[in-house]
């Protein structure tokens, strides 16, 4: 028995784990799980000893070698990638809980699956099934059959979508960037879905999504956002979703592009007593015939990462709005160069189509009339230059007397974040059409889109702030975090061994998953 023989050192210095017993047992010793059993006739518990486990030795735990039936019972999951987006995604889950009591599982495992896998629905059920979620959230219907009743219950929901969405909106003094974009859809069960011109010039089915996000530190969070139908110009919906989204009255800066800069918008932004940043068109009524000849003639300069801006201010006095111009050097330099490249290609086609003119009428086999051989003369680049006064310029009309022009041009260029928003919703995610068949799953189809979008962002954005976006990107985050399994042996889960690259990808990322026994 053990109890008659002295344990060595390392036997001592064994860290031994909870719910296991140490044995002695011809001159070696074991390692086996232990537990507690009721005895109803003595009325206590008493010691029941369970499988081996291992033998403990001078160099370390040696672990029992698995025999065939104990193989069955190994099992393996997706752990890395979707307990990284649980951790940093509380306040949607918190979301989900109190406008979603009864849906809140479903929708989020549904937004999970689809950020880490893809965007197709009949698959969901299967990514969970291989996901350690599913023993975190157990027991979820997520089946192809399953799927169509769920998003036509939340579709329908417009009220909790609206709930959700309002509750992300902040209440202290911020900045907001409207913006819209274009989803195909070919489903003749759409209301929304009609023919339109988007910025790829498809003349095709379509619904347009106007999108709000709230900007701060930098970047930009998809805050609030709302369908329409596609023959309807993003203008005309600007006032709407507003309205909407109850950002009226509130001390709210609404930073746009120039395609809301029309009069009834700015109009229906100063009757609501809303604050504005929104470039105009070149070539405008406050700035025209009034641009700087040169740099001397605008009213002070600064540098935005590493370029020179020259700015000149118009009408800074209320009630008239306040107008900024500003010439962008590189802008200037960009432009300049893409006209004498465009010029150059132009003359060369002139100088061609003259030469070849000339050799047929040296045959008698001429083409042209004298009119139009005469007509073939080279542009003049300095001339192209010269009728281009707004060239390398930026015109933004605002309501905020109390910005200066730097801080208004810093404001309005952190749009750019919109273009990566859009770039992940339509190529890295997939969701630039649809294949809803009615407007509930439509509907539906937006708002799981906005979930996975808002889990994607906030992890574009740790990438961002420990300065790797040159060296990983979202796509690079899921599919290495997805590697780290979790095994189950018998009835216990542990974290498998990770390889370098996730490692190192952990490491840069500051990013820690646990290690070990794992609690679902």
């Amino acid at each position: 028995m053990e109890t008659r023989h002295e344990r060595p050192e390392y036997v001592t210095r064994f860290n031994k784990p909870v719910n296991t017993e140490i044995k002695y047992i011809s001159g070696k010793w074991y390692l086996y799980e232990r537990a507690s059993l009721y005895d109803p006739q003595t009325r206590s518990s008493r010691k029941v000893s369970g499988k081996l486990l291992g033998s403990i030795t001078e160099k370390g735990f040696v672990p029992r070698k698995l025999k065939a039936e104990d193989m069955l019972a190994i099992e393996v999951k997706e752990y890395g990638a979707s307990r990284y987006f649980g951790t940093h995604s509380p306040e949607i889950i918190a979301g989900l809980k109190e406008f979603f009591p009864s849906l809140w599982r479903e929708i989020y495992a549904t937004a999970l699956m689809r950020l880490l896998y893809g965007k197709e629905f009949s698959r969901v059920g299967l990514h969970y099934e291989c996901s350690f979620l599913s023993e975190t959230l157990p027991g979820l219907s997520l089946s192809p059959g399953a799927m169509t009743p769920l998003l036509r219950r939340l579709g329908m929901d417009r009220g909790a979508i609206k709930g959700f969405l309002s509750s992300f909106c902040r209440e202290r003094e911020r900045f907001v960037l409207i913006d819209g974009h274009r989803i195909l859809s070919s489903s003749r069960g759409v209301d929304n879905a009609a023919p339109g011109y988007d910025s790829k010039c498809r003349y095709q089915p379509q619904v347009n999504l106007i999108y709000m996000f709230s900007l701060g530190n930098g970047s930009s969070y998809p805050e609030y956002y709302k369908q329409y139908m596609g023959s309807i110009p993003d203008v005309s919906a600007f006032c709407d979703i507003i309205a909407e989204s109850e950002t009226e009255g509130r001390e709210t800066t609404v930073v746009a592009d120039k395609g809301f800069g029309s009069d009834g918008n700015f109009e229906a932004l100063e009757n609501s007593n809303l604050k504005y940043i929104i470039p105009l068109k070149r070539g405008n009524l406050y700035v025209k015939d009034a641009i700087p000849a040169s740099q001397a003639g605008y009213d002070t300069a600064f540098i935005y990462q590493g370029r020179n801006v020259f700015a000149k201010t118009f009408g800074a006095c209320e009630p008239a709005p306040t107008v900024h111009l500003f010439l962008d050097s590189w802008l200037l330099d960009s432009e300049t160069a893409d006209l004498i490249t465009r010029a150059g290609k132009k003359n060369d086609d002139i100088g061609l189509r003259a030469r070849k003119e000339n050799r047929r009428r040296e045959r008698n086999l001429g083409r042209l009339s004298d009119g139009e051989l005469a007509g073939l003369v080279p542009c003049s680049v300095t001339g192209m230059l010269g009728s281009r006064p707004g060239a390398g310029t930026l015109c933004l009309r605002t309501n905020r007397t109390d910005l200066n022009s730097e801080q208004v041009y810093c404001i309005y260029k952190q749009r750019q974040a919109i273009e990566q928003f859009f770039k992940t919703y339509d190529d890295t995610l997939g969701y630039d059409d649809s294949y809803m068949h009615n407007d509930y799953s439509l509907e539906a189809w937006f708002f799981i889109n906005h979930i996975c979008m808002m889990m994607g962002v906030e992890a574009i954005q740790v990438i961002a702030r420990a300065g790797k976006a040159k060296e990983y990107s979202l796509k690079d985050l899921v599919a290495t975090l997805r590697k780290v399994k979790a095994v189950k042996v018998g009835k216990k889960w542990y974290v498998s061994k990770t390889t370098r690259h996730v490692d190192a990808l952990c490491e840069k990322l500051g990013i820690k998953l646990e290690d070990g026994e794992l609690t679902p």
